[in-house]
């Protein structure tokens, strides 16, 4: 495998947008500014500006997919939650097409050999955004990353499903990459974290995530 495969094998996200309300107009603040959606090292996408308060169940696209990919996404799911991002893990199978979104606050998940043809090593997500927040998404993962004699690692493996998660849930790839004290880049900007730690989001992520929690302020609840 190339330095350039190994450096990079997540795609940027698809974004998508829902026909009705998917215009996002931030409200006036009473003290002169709006929500934040970027800062060193983590940027929210265009479309999303904070997470909801109703949890993102994550589905699968058939039973395949949830064989393979469900130890990965237990994990996932674990350490978003613990961030203050709602997501929950379920068994469901929900079927998933390219450019369509999924049911209302559903990430489904596929498995599925080169889902771009185009570029035979990516991986993507298609996230859809609703009045500010992530609607539903769905996360392709390639998985020729498990096929015999291709040479990725597991930690690939892992970094890639944690970047499209990532994006899943609203999050850009920073118009900054720096590198923390612990001498690493933030994992939405390269597959980085070389080690296999079960969680993966660095500070950078943290803060996005946090951020994603405090612009509701911005946003009346129903």
């Amino acid at each position: 495998m190339n330095s350039a495969t190994k450096t990079r094998i997540a795609s940027a996200a698809f974004a998508l947008t829902l026909a009705a309300g998917a215009v996002v107009l931030a409200p006036a603040d009473a003290h002169g500014a709006g929500p934040v959606t970027s800062g060193s090292g983590w940027k929210l996408q265009t479309s999303i500006t904070h997470v909801d308060t109703q949890p993102l169940v994550i589905a699968f696209h058939d039973a395949t997919s949830r064989t393979r990919l469900t130890p990965y996404v237990k994990n996932v799911a674990a350490e978003l939650a613990s961030n203050g991002i709602p997501v929950t893990l379920t068994t469901r199978i929900v079927p998933t097409t390219v450019g369509k979104c999924p049911p209302s606050h559903t990430i489904s998940y596929r498995w599925i050999s080169k889902p771009n043809p185009a570029k035979p090593n990516q991986s993507f997500t298609g996230t859809c955004a609703l009045k500010g927040a992530t609607y539903s998404a769905y996360v392709y993962i390639n998985s020729d990353y498990w096929a015999a004699g291709r040479r990725f690692y597991e930690w690939q493996r892992m970094n890639v499903i944690w970047h499209e998660s990532g994006h899943a849930v609203g999050l850009s790839h920073p118009t900054t990459c720096p590198t923390n004290a612990a001498g690493l880049q933030p994992l939405m900007c390269a597959d980085t974290y070389k080690d296999l730690r079960t969680r993966r989001y660095s500070s950078y992520e943290r803060t996005a995530f946090q951020r994603l929690i405090t612009n509701r302020v911005y946003y009346p609840l129903p």
